[in-house]
Protein backbone atom coordinates (compact mmCIF):
# COMPACT_ATOMS: atom_id res chain seq x y z
CA UNK A 1 0.00 0.00 0.00
CA UNK A 2 0.81 3.52 -0.95
CA UNK A 3 -0.08 6.32 1.63
CA UNK A 4 -0.93 9.46 -0.11
CA UNK A 5 -1.09 12.47 1.68
CA UNK A 6 -4.42 14.49 2.01
CA UNK A 7 -3.68 16.99 4.36
CA UNK A 8 -5.03 19.82 2.40
CA UNK A 9 -8.19 18.39 1.70
CA UNK A 10 -8.93 17.59 5.35
CA UNK A 11 -11.41 20.76 6.23
CA UNK A 12 -13.03 20.43 3.12
CA UNK A 13 -14.09 17.04 2.36
CA UNK A 14 -14.91 16.27 5.98
CA UNK A 15 -16.70 20.00 6.80
CA UNK A 16 -20.61 19.51 6.59
CA UNK A 17 -23.28 22.41 7.74
CA UNK A 18 -26.32 21.74 9.20
CA UNK A 19 -29.04 24.61 10.30
CA UNK A 20 -30.46 21.70 12.58
CA UNK A 21 -29.89 18.52 14.64
CA UNK A 22 -29.65 15.49 12.09
CA UNK A 23 -30.24 11.79 13.07
CA UNK A 24 -27.86 9.74 10.45
CA UNK A 25 -29.07 6.58 9.36
CA UNK A 26 -25.20 5.89 7.20
CA UNK A 27 -22.10 8.05 6.98
CA UNK A 28 -20.20 6.72 3.82
CA UNK A 29 -17.18 7.94 2.37
CA UNK A 30 -15.83 6.72 -1.28
CA UNK A 31 -12.39 7.14 -3.13
CA UNK A 32 -13.28 6.66 -7.08
CA UNK A 33 -10.79 6.90 -9.89
CA UNK A 34 -11.45 6.80 -13.87
CA UNK A 35 -9.45 6.07 -16.54
CA UNK A 36 -10.90 6.91 -19.89
CA UNK A 37 -10.11 7.82 -23.38
CA UNK A 38 -11.09 8.65 -27.05
CA UNK A 39 -9.79 9.50 -30.25
CA UNK A 40 -10.51 8.81 -34.14
CA UNK A 41 -9.30 7.73 -37.02
CA UNK A 42 -10.23 7.99 -40.66
CA UNK A 43 -10.90 4.56 -42.53
CA UNK A 44 -10.73 3.25 -46.21
CA UNK A 45 -14.04 2.03 -46.43
CA UNK A 46 -17.59 2.77 -44.53
CA UNK A 47 -18.21 4.42 -42.33
CA UNK A 48 -14.70 6.28 -43.27
CA UNK A 49 -14.51 7.55 -39.05
CA UNK A 50 -13.76 4.96 -36.47
CA UNK A 51 -13.63 5.55 -32.59
CA UNK A 52 -11.91 4.23 -30.44
CA UNK A 53 -12.96 4.59 -26.94
CA UNK A 54 -12.80 3.20 -23.63
CA UNK A 55 -13.64 4.19 -19.64
CA UNK A 56 -12.40 2.02 -16.92
CA UNK A 57 -12.95 2.12 -13.21
CA UNK A 58 -9.25 2.15 -11.57
CA UNK A 59 -10.78 2.80 -7.85
CA UNK A 60 -13.63 2.23 -6.32
CA UNK A 61 -13.32 1.60 -2.34
CA UNK A 62 -15.40 2.21 0.62
CA UNK A 63 -13.72 3.89 3.49
CA UNK A 64 -15.19 3.36 7.11
CA UNK A 65 -14.05 6.90 8.91
CA UNK A 66 -17.49 7.92 10.34
CA UNK A 67 -17.92 4.76 12.56
CA UNK A 68 -18.78 7.18 15.59
CA UNK A 69 -21.29 9.23 14.10
CA UNK A 70 -23.30 6.50 11.93
CA UNK A 71 -26.99 6.38 13.32
CA UNK A 72 -26.31 8.83 15.86
CA UNK A 73 -27.48 12.50 16.10
CA UNK A 74 -25.11 15.44 14.17
CA UNK A 75 -25.14 18.95 15.93
CA UNK A 76 -26.32 22.16 14.32
CA UNK A 77 -23.41 24.06 12.41
CA UNK A 78 -20.00 23.21 11.22
CA UNK A 79 -19.00 19.41 11.91
CA UNK A 80 -15.40 18.63 11.10
CA UNK A 81 -13.78 14.93 10.79
CA UNK A 82 -10.16 14.76 9.92
CA UNK A 83 -9.65 11.90 7.88
CA UNK A 84 -6.86 9.44 6.16
CA UNK A 85 -6.05 6.29 4.36
CA UNK A 86 -3.74 4.52 2.11
CA UNK A 87 -4.59 3.83 -1.41
CA UNK A 88 -3.15 0.82 -3.54
CA UNK A 89 0.39 1.67 -4.79
CA UNK A 90 -0.15 0.22 -8.50
CA UNK A 91 -2.43 3.75 -9.11
CA UNK A 92 -1.79 5.25 -12.28
CA UNK A 93 -1.24 8.85 -11.60
CA UNK A 94 -3.78 12.08 -12.00
CA UNK A 95 -3.74 13.10 -15.80
CA UNK A 96 -5.40 14.77 -18.32
CA UNK A 97 -4.42 15.97 -22.49
CA UNK A 98 -6.50 15.77 -25.61
CA UNK A 99 -7.34 12.38 -25.46
CA UNK A 100 -7.06 10.78 -22.32
CA UNK A 101 -8.11 11.45 -18.53
CA UNK A 102 -7.18 10.02 -15.22
CA UNK A 103 -9.08 11.60 -12.75
CA UNK A 104 -10.01 10.46 -9.05
CA UNK A 105 -12.50 11.76 -6.48
CA UNK A 106 -13.92 11.72 -2.81
CA UNK A 107 -17.49 11.09 -2.74
CA UNK A 108 -19.22 11.67 0.84
CA UNK A 109 -22.65 10.72 1.07
CA UNK A 110 -24.49 11.44 4.71
CA UNK A 111 -28.06 9.32 4.37
CA UNK A 112 -30.92 10.50 6.97
CA UNK A 113 -33.98 9.26 8.29
CA UNK A 114 -35.65 12.15 7.75
CA UNK A 115 -34.85 13.93 5.02
CA UNK A 116 -33.13 14.37 1.74
CA UNK A 117 -29.29 12.86 1.37
CA UNK A 118 -26.77 15.29 1.51
CA UNK A 119 -23.34 14.53 -1.16
CA UNK A 120 -20.20 16.22 -0.86
CA UNK A 121 -17.52 15.33 -4.17
CA UNK A 122 -13.96 16.66 -3.77
CA UNK A 123 -11.61 16.34 -6.60
CA UNK A 124 -8.34 14.50 -5.45
CA UNK A 125 -5.19 14.21 -7.35
CA UNK A 126 -2.97 11.33 -7.25
CA UNK A 127 0.54 10.61 -7.78
CA UNK A 128 1.70 7.03 -8.11
CA UNK A 129 4.93 7.44 -5.65
CA UNK A 130 7.92 6.41 -7.55
CA UNK A 131 11.32 6.23 -5.58
CA UNK A 132 14.12 4.59 -7.43
CA UNK A 133 16.99 5.29 -4.83
CA UNK A 134 17.35 1.46 -3.71
CA UNK A 135 18.99 0.88 -7.17
CA UNK A 136 22.80 1.93 -7.39
CA UNK A 137 22.77 2.30 -11.10
CA UNK A 138 20.29 4.88 -10.91
CA UNK A 139 22.83 7.00 -8.86
CA UNK A 140 25.36 7.14 -11.04
CA UNK A 141 25.57 8.94 -14.62
CA UNK A 142 25.83 6.91 -17.92
CA UNK A 143 27.42 7.42 -21.09
CA UNK A 144 25.82 7.53 -24.62
CA UNK A 145 27.93 7.74 -27.62
CA UNK A 146 26.46 9.62 -30.98
CA UNK A 147 28.36 9.11 -34.27
CA UNK A 148 27.98 10.83 -37.63
CA UNK A 149 30.17 9.98 -40.96
CA UNK A 150 30.32 12.89 -43.30
CA UNK A 151 30.10 11.89 -47.57
CA UNK A 152 33.25 13.55 -47.68
CA UNK A 153 35.71 12.17 -45.08
CA UNK A 154 36.20 12.37 -41.34
CA UNK A 155 33.55 11.59 -37.99
CA UNK A 156 32.19 13.27 -35.25
CA UNK A 157 31.57 11.55 -32.41
CA UNK A 158 29.86 12.72 -28.95
CA UNK A 159 29.85 10.90 -25.57
CA UNK A 160 26.85 12.46 -23.80
CA UNK A 161 27.08 11.66 -19.83
CA UNK A 162 23.91 12.26 -17.95
CA UNK A 163 21.53 10.57 -15.12
CA UNK A 164 18.83 8.64 -16.09
CA UNK A 165 16.69 8.85 -13.26
CA UNK A 166 15.33 11.73 -11.77
CA UNK A 167 12.88 13.89 -10.22
CA UNK A 168 11.30 17.13 -10.65
CA UNK A 169 12.71 20.37 -9.59
CA UNK A 170 16.09 18.28 -9.47
CA UNK A 171 18.97 20.34 -11.63
CA UNK A 172 20.19 17.77 -14.17
CA UNK A 173 23.31 18.22 -15.52
CA UNK A 174 24.77 17.20 -19.16
CA UNK A 175 28.44 16.36 -19.85
CA UNK A 176 29.33 16.50 -23.76
CA UNK A 177 32.73 15.48 -24.80
CA UNK A 178 32.86 15.81 -29.05
CA UNK A 179 35.65 14.43 -30.90
CA UNK A 180 35.15 16.30 -34.15
CA UNK A 181 38.41 15.44 -37.15
CA UNK A 182 36.48 17.86 -39.59
CA UNK A 183 36.17 20.28 -37.21
CA UNK A 184 32.31 20.49 -39.05
CA UNK A 185 31.11 23.77 -37.41
CA UNK A 186 28.26 22.65 -34.86
CA UNK A 187 25.37 25.65 -34.74
CA UNK A 188 23.58 24.40 -31.26
CA UNK A 189 22.96 21.45 -29.07
CA UNK A 190 19.60 21.32 -28.09
CA UNK A 191 18.23 18.79 -24.87
CA UNK A 192 14.55 18.75 -24.73
CA UNK A 193 12.94 16.34 -22.24
CA UNK A 194 10.35 14.16 -24.04
CA UNK A 195 7.07 13.27 -22.56
CA UNK A 196 5.46 9.81 -24.79
CA UNK A 197 2.37 8.78 -24.30
CA UNK A 198 0.91 5.53 -25.09
CA UNK A 199 -3.23 5.13 -25.28
CA UNK A 200 -4.29 1.46 -25.12
CA UNK A 201 -7.91 0.35 -25.44
CA UNK A 202 -9.64 -3.13 -26.34
CA UNK A 203 -9.93 -2.01 -30.06
CA UNK A 204 -6.56 -0.52 -30.50
CA UNK A 205 -4.09 1.93 -29.60
CA UNK A 206 -2.72 5.86 -30.42
CA UNK A 207 0.76 7.22 -29.57
CA UNK A 208 1.40 10.93 -28.92
CA UNK A 209 4.39 13.21 -27.47
CA UNK A 210 4.18 16.24 -25.75
CA UNK A 211 7.74 18.71 -25.04
CA UNK A 212 8.20 19.55 -21.59
CA UNK A 213 11.39 21.54 -20.95
CA UNK A 214 14.55 22.05 -23.22
CA UNK A 215 18.09 23.66 -22.54
CA UNK A 216 20.49 24.54 -25.28
CA UNK A 217 24.12 25.93 -26.26
CA UNK A 218 25.80 27.69 -29.00
CA UNK A 219 28.87 28.77 -28.17
CA UNK A 220 31.27 26.23 -29.51
CA UNK A 221 35.02 25.94 -30.81
CA UNK A 222 34.40 23.51 -32.75
CA UNK A 223 37.87 21.98 -32.54
CA UNK A 224 39.24 18.40 -33.19
CA UNK A 225 38.45 17.89 -29.17
CA UNK A 226 35.83 19.76 -27.36
CA UNK A 227 33.91 19.42 -23.76
CA UNK A 228 31.10 21.73 -22.40
CA UNK A 229 28.47 21.17 -19.83
CA UNK A 230 24.89 21.86 -19.77
CA UNK A 231 22.21 21.85 -17.65
CA UNK A 232 18.25 21.35 -17.20
CA UNK A 233 15.81 22.62 -14.21
CA UNK A 234 13.37 19.89 -14.58
CA UNK A 235 9.35 21.61 -14.02
CA UNK A 236 6.86 19.60 -12.27
CA UNK A 237 5.28 16.78 -14.44
CA UNK A 238 3.89 13.38 -13.82
CA UNK A 239 5.64 10.32 -12.79
CA UNK A 240 6.70 7.82 -15.66
CA UNK A 241 4.66 4.88 -15.17
CA UNK A 242 6.02 2.19 -13.36
CA UNK A 243 4.30 -0.52 -11.68
CA UNK A 244 1.00 0.27 -12.83
CA UNK A 245 -1.47 -2.17 -14.00
CA UNK A 246 -2.96 -2.20 -17.03
CA UNK A 247 -2.59 1.31 -17.51
CA UNK A 248 -4.93 3.47 -20.56
CA UNK A 249 -2.43 5.66 -20.71
CA UNK A 250 1.07 4.59 -19.67
CA UNK A 251 3.56 7.49 -19.85
CA UNK A 252 7.75 7.60 -20.38
CA UNK A 253 10.00 10.03 -21.42
CA UNK A 254 13.19 10.27 -23.15
CA UNK A 255 15.80 12.96 -23.63
CA UNK A 256 16.35 14.48 -26.86
CA UNK A 257 19.94 15.11 -27.93
CA UNK A 258 19.99 16.92 -31.05
CA UNK A 259 22.93 18.73 -32.83
CA UNK A 260 22.51 20.85 -35.55
CA UNK A 261 25.03 21.60 -37.62
CA UNK A 262 25.51 24.77 -40.20
CA UNK A 263 26.09 22.41 -43.61
CA UNK A 264 25.19 19.31 -42.58
CA UNK A 265 21.98 17.21 -41.62
CA UNK A 266 21.01 17.00 -37.85
CA UNK A 267 22.11 14.27 -35.63
CA UNK A 268 19.50 13.25 -32.75
CA UNK A 269 19.34 10.65 -30.19
CA UNK A 270 16.45 9.44 -27.66
CA UNK A 271 17.22 8.37 -24.24
CA UNK A 272 15.07 6.72 -22.24
CA UNK A 273 15.06 8.01 -18.84
CA UNK A 274 12.60 7.90 -15.70
CA UNK A 275 10.82 10.54 -13.79
CA UNK A 276 10.10 9.59 -10.34
CA UNK A 277 8.50 11.85 -7.43
CA UNK A 278 11.09 11.23 -5.40
CA UNK A 279 14.61 13.19 -5.54
CA UNK A 280 17.54 10.74 -6.90
CA UNK A 281 20.22 10.96 -4.44
CA UNK A 282 22.92 11.41 -7.57
CA UNK A 283 26.07 10.24 -6.95
CA UNK A 284 29.09 13.21 -8.45
CA UNK A 285 31.48 11.73 -11.05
Amino acid sequence: MGTFGLYDYLVDIASHRFDTALQTHDVELRVIGISKARWSRITPTVPYLKIYEEKRKVLDTRINVFSEINGKKIRPGINNYQIHFNLPSDLPSSFRSSIATVSYYIKIMCKAKCCQSKTKIVPLIVMNRVDLNHLDENKVAMMYDMNKTFATSGTLTIYFKTYRCFAPRQSLPFGIDISNDKKAKISKIVVTLVQKLEYTVTAGYANDEKKICKTERTDFCNETKEYCRMFMDVPQTVPSSVNVTNPIIKISYVLRVEVIFKFHLTLYEDIPVTITTVPVQHLVT
